[in-house]
């Protein structure tokens, strides 16, 4: 997913952060993660704005699981780059 969300961001992108824990339902299983991305680069306004656009609809290839939900719950900018604080919810598709 991480590759997925670099590719989605454009470059130069990087993971600052990304944490992942175990998630579980009454009827599902999976993952919680949370990424730190930061964009930068001459055109990271833009990049940011489209990386978000359409992101709880963009489909993600994941072996054996589903995104059930993801969002950006956090960002902020200065004048090289952009950050963005995701949260993903991963489901296991049996």
């Amino acid at each position: 997913m991480l590759a997925q969300l670099l590719a989605r961001a454009g470059q130069p992108a990087i993971v600052e952060r990304a944490v992942s824990r175990p998630w579980a339902s009454a009827l599902f299983e999976g993952q919680r993660h949370m990424v730190r991305l930061r964009l930068s680069g001459d055109d990271f306004p833009e990049r940011g704005s489209a990386f978000m656009a359409g992101l709880a609809d963009a489909e993600w290839m994941l072996p054996d699981h589903f995104v059930a939900d993801i969002s950006v719950d956090d960002g902020d900018a200065d004048m090289e780059s952009v950050w963005l604080e995701l949260s993903a919810l991963t489901i296991e598709d049996w």
